[in-house]
């Protein structure tokens, strides 16, 4: 139970982590349409700012939504079938940004700045579906080759 839960962990650190990476850069792509010249220091210093700031915030908000992904990604590996790995990937891909709809239905407000256009939205599945990948990977359960082989 406890390496479980340390794999959660460590699935939900990777997905707040590349989100906020992705997210960061974005928004500097965004100011640097506007004129602005953005070094690379400045992305730089921005990027490891961001990944303690706004990472936090994103643990908070993908723990819960990993949750009750992969809840139903395990229920529905265990009574529907087919590939464990493409069932948390999905719970992984959908989650997060069904939790950030959710809260801009019923709050009126994007939490994150990049999520605002599809392609942000998309970036940011995608993010959190190489976590779901994650997930499943290390809390696959694999046999011994000596075992796998017995007759």
């Amino acid at each position: 139970m406890l390496r479980t839960f340390f794999r959660f962990f460590v699935s939900v650190v990777v997905a707040a982590g590349l989100n906020s990476l992705v997210s960061t850069q974005l928004v500097l792509a965004e100011v640097s349409s506007f004129g602005m010249t953005v070094s690379f220091t400045d992305r730089l210093m921005t990027t490891a700012l961001d990944l303690f700031g706004l990472g936090v915030t994103l643990l908070v908000l993908i723990a819960p939504s990993f949750l009750v992904g992969f809840v139903i990604a395990n229920y529905a590996h265990r009574f529907i079938g087919g590939n464990r790995q493409l069932w948390y990937s999905f719970a992984g891909f959908s989650s997060f940004p069904m939790t950030l709809y959710s809260i801009k239905f019923f709050m009126g407000v994007t939490l994150l700045a990049s999520a605002r256009t599809s392609f942000g939205m998309l970036l940011a599945g995608i993010c959190c579906m190489v976590a779901g990948w994650l997930f499943a990977k290390l809390t696959s359960v694999s046999k011994p080759e000596e075992l796998s082989n017995e007759k």
